[in-house]
């Protein structure tokens, strides 16, 4: 099948500030503003912490939840370059900048609930380490992964800019490092895939190791593998997501055939997820309690119940090629993905016992949105700069009359490629 969508063309002739996106800014300015105040006053006037809920929501929402959408391009990488889906390469760059930006503030978020972050620096000397402690696979594997193996991934649309804006000495630059880049790809790639499987499998590890504290419906032997599926269903439905967001809010066209190979992708591993979960309920004799009807059981039906029905109307291929239909299911099932990795770090979390709540205060939630707010704007930059989002050959037609006309210095083939000829 042809993809209607060819290759990655720049949201073009759209304003950068516009009343959305400085609405967005102002948030994530108040959000990092309250976190560098945090960084030089106590704990105390910050957080709805207490001796027994010391995870605020910074690291259980921006950290253990929200980084499972920055596995978009694990989940998309993994399905073409292993599982041999090629025609997926299309939405590849929006998969790996929806990761960068979730590791990115999900980081930034860590530092902040660290507290004394300038003190990372030790993490250089391994010396130092302690490799005793649970947090330290992923506080190892995490920033090595975003700022090495996923920065890396995000290279190439930024020297294409570089290549199409710049001189003939940036582009010999550029040449002769090509040949250099391309030699360590396939390793890049490799660690690329490795990291994000470790620490999102020791995510859940780090949560066996609270026991009890954590009601039996989620605390399990398989949390590492559940935490693990479950970020691969969440990249899905974040590049799915994400995709269809930016196509709606700048009018552009959309490959339903595209987005369908997705959806296909994310019901089978929902199925694969549900399969494991609801056997390990019942190996455990926990079946009783997920039907209880308490709190705990209908948080742990909606997450179920969130996840089946997409599952089930995504094996439709006529349901998950309608728009509305597959915007719907997915927003459903990433809603859904996101309640389980976020209710046994806090709503499943009783280590006082069960009258023992955490609520975070004004602001924690404050700086929480920020980081999401710091995402979203982040997103959009990059997407008018840089050639992301996919589009149809005739759009980028279209923008190449628009560069030679904007830009007569411009000197570009037959192809639209810049060239020094």
């Amino acid at each position: 099948m042809i993809n209607y969508w060819q290759r990655g063309v720049p949201v073009w002739q759209v304003r950068y500030l516009t009343v959305s996106f400085a609405g967005l800014s102002v948030v994530a300015v108040v959000g990092l503003a309250l976190a560098a105040l945090r960084m030089v006053s106590p704990l105390g006037p910050f957080s709805g912490m207490s001796d027994m809920y010391a995870w605020g929501v910074w690291k259980t929402f921006n950290v253990m939840t929200l980084t499972a959408f920055g596995s978009a391009g694990f989940s998309v990488g993994i399905a073409t370059w292993v599982l041999g889906h090629q025609r997926l390469h299309a939405v590849m760059r929006t998969a790996i900048l929806v990761s960068l930006l979730f590791y990115g503030t999900g980081l930034l978020a860590l530092g902040v609930d660290v507290g004394r972050v300038w003190n990372f620096y030790n993490i250089l000397f391994p010396w130092r380490w302690n490799t005793d402690s649970a947090m330290f696979e992923v506080a190892l594997c995490m920033p090595l992964y975003a700022f090495l193996f996923l920065a890396f991934e995000n290279v190439p649309y930024v020297l294409e800019r570089i290549w199409a804006t710049g001189g003939p000495v940036a582009r010999r630059r550029i040449r002769a490092v090509e040949p250099f880049l391309r030699r360590i790809y396939p390793f890049m790639i490799a660690g690329a895939y490795v990291l994000p499987a470790m620490h999102q499998s020791s995510l859940g590890a780090l949560l066996s190791l609270a026991g009890a504290k954590v009601h039996p419906l989620w605390q399990t032997p398989w949390l590492p593998v559940l935490y693990l599926i479950q970020a691969v269903v969440c990249g899905f439905a974040a590049t799915i997501f994400a995709l269809m967001t930016a196509c709606l809010y700048w009018k552009r066209p959309i490959d339903v055939s595209i987005l369908s190979e997705l959806a296909d992708l994310l019901s089978k591993t929902i199925f694969l997820w549900l399969g494991l979960r609801l056997a390990d309920v019942a190996w455990r004799h926990e079946l009783g309690a997920a039907v209880a009807l308490d709190s705990y059981s209908v948080i742990f039906l909606a997450e179920n119940v969130g996840l089946l029905v997409p599952a089930l109307v995504f094996r439709s291929r006529r349901l998950r090629e309608t728009p509305r239909v597959l915007y719907n299911m997915t927003t459903l099932a990433g809603l859904a993905s996101l309640l389980y990795r976020f209710a046994p770090t806090t709503l499943a979390f009783r280590p006082g016992g069960p009258h023992d709540v955490y609520f975070p205060s004004v602001p924690e939630l404050l700086i929480m949105c920020g980081w999401i707010a710091l995402a979203i704007v982040g997103f959009s930059l990059a997407v008018k700069t840089f050639a992301i989002l996919p589009a149809p050959i005739e759009a980028w037609d279209r923008l190449i009359a628009v560069a030679r006309a904007d830009h007569p210095e411009w000197r570009l083939d037959v192809h639209g490629n810049p060239t020094d000829d």
